[in-house]
């Protein structure tokens, strides 16, 4: 296999977000018409929630009772961080690598993530999401990688969970996806432990939406029907990470720049 590294990104290079790549989502999701995001999460995304120390950290913060905005469920408990790259950088084939450490927390959910292009005329699931990677701290050992479409979204999303042999937040590891015509693979520190092909997930004429232009999405969820209960415990919750690299797969795969 030849890789040809198409487009990155080195957090640990940085001091401030390069927004020329970069969109913040705000708040919690009732904007967009999806309170909770949603996924009943509990979190209210800001901007301050982004920090660079040895890579970009997203942290979540409990609020302070008489500082918390209103939000759908009345005072916000959480801040966090989401980020992608919608209308700036979008990808299509390849392998995506991105080298990250998971927060610590019962209910923390982070995610690296991406949405088709097509999100703002198809809408969701006709648009396809691809999980690279999501972790729970409620399941602090498991990570999981998924595919969502038409008929098969949400909690009925196809994918794999992989049980790690320590906490995913002990260390940084390296989560994948060589994503080719039909087919994608989920990989973590060189290890593919799982292999979907169109012919499985949508078989006949049902719709596989994996073959356009997908955008990147990177967050830090608190709660929601994935993660589960936020614990008690803890005030605060740090989801880092390095790097970000795309490259083509003996020739396939490409980035368009917007």
């Amino acid at each position: 296999m030849e890789l040809t590294l198409l487009w990155s990104e080195d957090f640990e290079s940085q001091q401030s977000l390069n927004e020329s790549h970069w969109n913040y989502d705000l708040g919690d999701g009732s904007a967009a018409g999806i309170p909770g995001w949603g996924n009943q999460e509990r979190e209210n995304y800001t901007t301050d929630s982004f920090t660079f120390s040895s890579g970009l950290d997203i942290t979540a913060s409990r609020y302070l009772p008489e500082l918390a905005p209103d939000v759908y469920y009345g005072k916000a408990e959480w801040k966090s961080g989401k980020i992608h790259t919608a209308g700036k950088v979008s990808f299509k084939f390849g392998r995506t690598e991105i080298r990250a450490k998971a927060p610590v927390g019962g209910g923390t959910w982070p995610a690296i993530w991406m949405l088709g292009d097509s999100l703002t005329t198809l809408g969701w699931p006709l648009c396809g999401e691809i999980d690279i990677f999501e972790g729970a701290g409620n399941r602090p050992f498991q990570l999981c990688g998924t595919l969502h479409g038409p008929g098969y979204s949400g909690d009925a999303g196809v994918g794999v969970a992989k049980e790690m042999p320590q906490h995913l937040s002990a260390d940084f590891h390296t989560y994948s996806i060589d994503w080719l015509p039909d087919q994608i693979s989920w990989s973590v520190d060189g290890e593919i432990y799982s292999t979907l092909y169109r012919a499985d997930v949508a078989p006949g004429e049902a719709i596989w939406p994996f073959n356009e232009n997908f955008y990147l999405i990177l967050n830090l969820a608190m709660g929601g029907w994935f993660a589960g209960d936020v614990v008690d415990g803890f005030d605060s919750a740090t989801f880092s990470i390095k790097s970000i690299k795309h490259f083509a797969i003996d020739g396939v795969g490409e980035v368009r720049l917007n």
